[in-house]
């Protein structure tokens, strides 16, 4: 089995070295592509000077002076891949010895998967002051999955954190790159296009050993609430669209417009109880915006 990861890097100097040394010490790695996102803390000389340490490391210099995140970074290294597996690995994050051995012994067992998502281990740094997951492993269904399809119930819930996650680059020919309206929760959206097309795909259980650890810190772009409370609420209303326009899902649609009113005013800078007071009137103004793709 030969990979490609994708590694976005934006101000990630502390942690910069431990991520791509957990890459190239999975021996399925043929290349790490390391794009640099306009950092300013020095990340672009680290990864400069691992490129003249190691062939497996392509650096892709900042091509804008500002950043233009996670989404486009991880297109310009999906555009110069090499290997017929793709993963991603986060440059604040780092994978765990034997990464990709169950990853190959799923492929090779199984010709017709496009797709396997496996666990990863939240952690959280001690300066790290936003919310925290009950559960420590995340990025997978609470049971395993296997298909061309999902229950879009589990979808919304449960996510498919990239570092878990390994594909076949065929894949993307199919599907397209991730989008680049999206400055958050663009791997939310790729995770429900992969689980809701004819892709046969496979979801570990969270009950089996992860593969890459995440960790939470106070400069994760995650941890900017406010951004996140509007991509997401853009996020479930460009899905409720999508359901919409391929007459599907409608029950589903109501979950996502749930979703949406409630990421939507989550951004607003008013107190949890005068929220709590206007969502009844909230839901019913919006309800009537919607009304056409909720009939």
């Amino acid at each position: 089995m030969e990979v490609s990861v994708i590694m976005p890097v934006y101000n990630a100097a502390p942690y910069l070295d431990r991520a791509i040394q957990s890459a190239l010490d999975q021996p399925e790695v043929v290349e790490v592509i390391v794009i640099d996102d306009a950092s300013t803390d020095g990340s672009d000389r680290l990864m400069v000077k691992w490129a003249e340490k190691s062939s497996r490391i392509r650096y892709l210099p900042a091509q804008s002076a500002q950043p233009e995140r996670a989404a486009i970074a991880r297109n310009r290294g999906l555009a110069e891949a090499t290997a017929p597996y793709i993963s991603f690995l986060d440059a604040d994050d780092y994978y765990l010895p034997g990464r990709f051995a169950r990853t190959a012994s799923y492929f090779r067992a199984r010709a017709e998967w496009q797709v396997v998502a496996q666990p990863v281990k939240t952690t959280y740094r001690a300066d790290y002051k936003g919310e925290q997951q009950k559960h420590a492993v995340s990025s997978c269904h609470f049971r395993s999955a296997e298909g061309t399809s999902a229950n879009f119930a589990d979808l919304t819930q449960a996510g498919i954190q990239m570092n878990g996650l390994t594909l076949r680059r065929s894949v993307f020919r199919q599907l397209g790159y991730f989008d680049p309206d999206l400055s958050q929760v663009q791997d939310l959206d790729f995770a429900r296009r992969i689980l809701l097309s004819d892709l046969p795909f496979y979801i570990e259980s969270c009950s089996q050993t992860p593969v890459a650890v995440y960790t939470h810190h106070t400069s994760n772009t995650s941890s900017q609430l406010t951004e996140k409370w509007r991509c997401s609420a853009h996020l479930e209303a460009l899905w409720i669209r999508r359901l919409w326009a391929a007459n599907r899902e409608k029950k589903y649609r109501h979950r996502l417009f749930y979703r949406y009113v409630i990421f939507h005013y989550r951004s607003a800078p008013w107190p949890r109880m005068k929220k709590v007071f206007l969502y009844p009137f909230l839901f019913s103004l919006e309800a009537l915006r919607w009304f056409r793709y909720l009939v």
